[in-house]
């Protein structure tokens, strides 16, 4: 029992050296897969997906091998889910939401895995080709998805809790990713927030900037500085600290303390950082 917490509890210096060793796996994986270069688009190394480098090493397509470590699971059993994922986005970044399911599920099939396995991953990529329903994206689907794949490589009753962390980690990650884009992009949560307390003919107003800002930078603009009024940059405060608060207990009472959680809970206060409107994007009522 004591040599099964110990491998489950790694030192600091071995996390950094797993991620390491695990960017070089997904790579190689990546590059062997030649059959794919006949699909769509060729698989990306995984350093063209970074989005972050600090100590220890941030690695967004290793979000897969980084929480079936928390749970206590092997990281080198999760590597085919980063490889998964890498494919996935790669697939939906250059073509339809079909062509972001194919690449992985021909993937899939050549792997050396058990048929049990398989069929559940398989089930996994094909849900998520499905566009995201209300309260919800792409993003915070595809980490609650590859956080459910990994935990079925170590802990498959925990899966639905260890979706549910993913879920709300793609959310937060979505306001981070929209407020660190400034100018013409809103939160998510900012612009729910300010159409709760907006009145009708503002609301409406607001509807047609957002339909308009995805072709319209200036209506991108003018849509974040009327979602910034004070009391909805109050309000979103409150949702996105609700929204972290959750994400942290889901992550604690799923894992005990280690090397691993102690990453995800990292990243979890740097998306929320990254999450809050500034006060000089403050702006009154227009």
């Amino acid at each position: 029992m004591a040599l099964t917490e110990q491998r489950s509890r790694p030192p600091l210096g071995n996390f950094a050296r797993t991620l390491r060793i695990a960017v070089r796996c997904v790579d190689a994986d990546l590059r062997l897969a030649t059959d794919l270069r006949a699909a769509v688009a060729d698989p990306p190394s995984t350093t063209a997906l970074l989005t972050q480098v600090e100590p220890p090493l941030v690695f967004a397509r290793l979000f897969a091998v980084v929480t079936a470590a928390a749970a206590g699971g092997s990281p080198h059993n999760a590597m085919p889910v980063s490889v998964l994922s890498s494919l996935w986005w790669a697939g939906l970044e250059t073509s339809t939401g079909a062509a972001a399911a194919r690449l992985p599920l021909r993937y899939l099939r050549s792997l050396d895995i058990t048929e049990d396995l398989r069929r559940g991953w398989t089930t996994d990529l094909e849900e998520t080709a499905v566009d995201p329903g209300p309260g919800s994206s792409v993003r915070s689907n595809a980490y609650a998805r590859d956080a459910f794949m990994a935990a079925r490589t170590c802990a498959p009753s925990d899966g639905p809790q260890w979706r549910e962390f993913g879920r709300l980690y793609g959310s937060l990650a979505d306001q981070a990713a929209a407020n660190s884009a400034g100018g013409a992009h809103t939160p998510p949560l900012l612009l729910a927030s300010a159409c709760k307390i907006a009145s009708t003919h503002r609301r409406q107003h607001m509807i047609r900037l957002g339909e308009e800002a995805g072709r319209n930078a200036e209506a991108g603009i003018a849509l974040r500085d009327l979602s910034s009024a004070p009391d909805a940059v109050q309000l979103y405060d409150r949702e996105v600290h609700d929204l972290h608060s959750r994400a942290v207990s889901t992550l604690a009472g799923l894992c005990e303390p280690n090397p691993y959680r102690a990453f995800l809970r990292s990243r979890l206060d740097g998306l929320l950082q990254n999450s809050l409107v500034r006060p000089r994007e403050m702006v009154g009522e227009l």
